[in-house]
């Protein structure tokens, strides 16, 4: 009997054909069950990005506690801490005053332009009557105490000027022991110079570049001064001029003098009476000992404080 042969059971290419499919059936079924096994098998943090570690804020806590004085907080390098240190132990070890240190120093802890000015704010407690405190929290400088008169009080917001141009926001807390009838002016030199603070923290008064020539920009702060120096038109006033670190001594100082003047005759010629005496620091009093970047604006700087008659 003859049977017709089935062409597609001795067809290669069909052949060749089924025999790829079930190998790819195979292959696909294997990297199923490889992924499943992945899913069940490897932790899940191994699959997720590393998360940056959040900083902490510096913080500082200054006071005095029985003939004791305190320093608290979270500094962020060992640098900083023996700065702060060694001038409290200069203020007050030598008036027998014991400096206890309960700094931590992490490297966690957010590095702040405010940290290079604590040096300058401790004298403060020294001018007190009742001695008061310093507290920052990374955000806002709070003083509290209590001093003889208006004048040392007006001292007290001078040193904080500093704090304030480095982005700190003060809280007054310095009451005045001793008010009396005759105070309203000095009350008022008081207001003034921390209205001159806010100013000079917010805008500087800027020159072109290695020159004693005020920008327009400087103009405009200015105008804003000899608006709030009218209504005080005798009380004298010190115009301090400094310079960033960069370049020779010499050059700074004399670049800090003419700056200092410029300021003067810019105020005189709008009219003010008052008192002016200047004077050019160069690079002698940094806020920063950094050449770059941070440090080199809050070094060039021009600051205006009153001056104690009494």
């Amino acid at each position: 009997m003859w049977y017709r042969q089935d062409p597609h059971i001795s067809d290669p290419t069909h052949l060749q054909r089924a025999e790829f499919m079930r190998r790819g059936r195979i292959l696909a079924g294997g990297i199923a069950a490889l992924m499943l096994l992945a899913m069940v098998c490897i932790p899940r943090h191994l699959s997720s990005q590393p998360r940056a570690v959040a900083l902490t804020p510096a913080s500082l806590y200054v006071s005095f506690e029985q003939n004791t004085l305190i320093l608290r907080g979270s500094l962020p390098s060992q640098r900083s801490k023996i700065a702060i240190l060694e001038q409290a132990q200069t203020l007050y070890a030598k008036k027998g005053i014991r400096v206890t240190d309960q700094f931590t120093v992490d490297t966690h802890v957010g590095t702040a332009a405010w940290v290079d000015t604590i040096p300058q704010l401790l004298p403060i407690l020294g001018w007190m009557v009742e001695r008061g405190s310093i507290i920052i929290d990374g955000h806002s400088l709070v003083v509290t105490g209590q001093v003889a008169s208006p004048r040392e009080k007006a001292d007290i917001l001078q040193v904080m000027a500093p704090a304030v141009r480095a982005g700190l926001r003060i809280e007054d807390r310095v009451m005045v022991a001793q008010a009396t009838a005759s105070s309203p002016a000095s009350v008022s030199l008081t207001a003034l110079q921390l209205s001159l603070n806010q100013v000079l923290a917010k805008s500087s008064i800027e020159f072109e570049p290695d020159s004693a020539t005020i920008t327009t920009k400087g103009q405009a702060v200015l105008d804003h001064i000899v608006g709030l120096l009218r209504k005080v038109p005798t009380a004298p006033i010190e115009i301090a001029s400094h310079t960033d670190i960069g370049g020779a001594a010499e050059h700074n100082l004399r670049l800090s003098r003419q700056r200092a003047d410029a300021v003067k005759q810019y105020l005189t010629d709008h009219g003010l009476t008052n008192p002016f005496t200047t004077i050019g620091y160069g690079s002698t009093r940094p806020l920063s000992n950094r050449k770059y970047q941070p440090g080199l604006p809050q070094n060039q700087r021009i600051e205006l404080l009153m001056i104690r008659t009494t």
